[in-house]
């Protein structure tokens, strides 16, 4: 009886091990899907490439802003500036670049003549006349060389015009705007060179219209001390 029992024991235990120790039967995964954290990322990516479209409309507005006029025009008018400052400098008399005006004309128009000889007189006059002939000569000439040259000034206005008009980008119209007040600096520089000689050619003029007239007061004065002792000569021979 006793040995049943244990067997029916060991049989009970051998079953529970077995139950203990079996698989539990596999439980499907279900995948979960959530339709806000998919809409969220949706909503950055767009918004990360409305930034890079952005970034690339600024870089795009940048290379328009830099790039350059590709025209000159400023070359020709430097020529043309040169030469007039050239033709200025090179004035013979009283020149431009005199560092005392004020000497030199006291010296070559002196406002008194009293005392000089016939031959000073002659020769004053006749430098005089010199002087203004090679003043009307530099105001001629300058205003030639200016003539010449308004056909390639009025192409630079034209050339930076029409660059200032298609410019594409800022530093273009810029540069454009530049080389226009440049032609017309170069236009206001012929106007300027203009007047100066035609004011220079009427200063002498007059300083010569001057200095005539002392050395005709002079020359009449010189004129009457010479015959005074021969009147006075005449005079003695008479009452004799």
């Amino acid at each position: 009886m006793r040995k049943v029992f244990a067997t029916t024991a060991m049989a009970l235990a051998l079953a529970a091990g077995v139950a203990a120790t079996a698989p539990q039967p596999a439980v499907a995964q279900v995948t979960v899907i959530d339709p806000a954290a998919i809409a969220q990322a949706v909503r950055q990516v767009s918004q990360q490439l409305h930034q890079i479209q952005q970034l690339e409309a600024q870089l795009n507005n940048q290379a328009a802003m830099l790039k350059s006029l590709g025209t000159d025009v400023t070359a020709p008018l430097l020529a043309i500036n040169a030469q007039a400052t050239q033709l200025l400098q090179s004035a013979q008399g009283i020149g431009y670049n005199s560092q005392n005006v004020a000497q030199q004309y006291q010296q070559a128009y002196p406002a008194s003549m009293q005392g000089a000889s016939f031959a000073q007189i002659t020769a004053a006059l006749a430098a005089w006349r010199t002087s203004s002939s090679q003043t009307l000569q530099a105001a001629m000439a300058t205003q030639n060389q200016i003539v010449q040259a308004q056909p390639i000034t009025a192409n630079a206005v034209q050339g930076a015009v029409a660059a200032s008009q298609n410019a594409a980008g800022q530093t273009g119209a810029i540069q454009a705007t530049n080389q226009l007040l440049s032609a017309l600096s170069t236009q206001l520089t012929q106007l300027q060179t203009i007047l100066i000689t035609q004011a220079r050619a009427t200063q002498i003029a007059q300083a010569q219209a001057q200095a005539t007239q002392a050395a005709g007061d002079a020359e009449h004065a010189r004129v009457f001390h010479s015959a005074a002792p021969a009147a006075i000569g005449v005079a003695n021979t008479d009452h004799l």
